[in-house]
């Protein structure tokens, strides 16, 4: 199955929030039991770089181990998921799509659809609540974990 994953289910690994360990199993079954391939949009590496180093200079680490661990986690989200791009024209779709209240959204519903991704799993599904019409499912890591032991 292939697995688009939203950059928030990074977020919530990283910071240790209330679905990690969801997420963690999805990690699991993506690199260890290879029953899943994973999708992510450019833009999961652009933000993630952006708030992982926000994130570490707010806890005092600088220049160069910030750059060491920003580098790091961006390889580890390199082995967890492929990167998958839109064309110019894909981009103008998802921004003209007015399912969707953020843009940001978009992009990454417009990424999972032109990939074929199986399903898209997000933190925030409420996001993408519009978007169902397209028959790929939404799920958050939960409800996908529970149905994909």
């Amino acid at each position: 199955m292939k697995l688009f994953l939203d950059t928030n289910l990074f977020l919530e690994f990283i910071d240790e929030r209330a679905e990690k360990e969801n997420v963690q199993t999805i990690f699991q079954q993506i690199l260890f039991t290879k029953r899943h391939k994973a999708v992510i949009s450019p833009g999961c590496l652009y933000t993630m770089a952006y708030l992982v180093e926000k994130s570490l200079k707010r806890n005092g680490i600088h220049r160069p181990q910030l750059t060491e661990n920003v580098r790091g986690i961006l390889m580890s989200i390199l082995q967890i998921a492929t990167v998958k791009n839109l064309s110019h024209a894909q981009y103008a779709v998802a921004i003209a799509d007015e399912r969707f209240g953020d843009i940001e959204d978009a992009f990454q519903y417009h990424c999972a659809l032109h990939n074929k991704c199986d399903v898209l799993i997000t933190i925030n599904k409420r996001d993408y609540a519009q978007a169902n019409s397209d028959g790929m499912p939404v799920m958050t890591p939960r409800e996908f974990a529970k149905t994909y032991k």
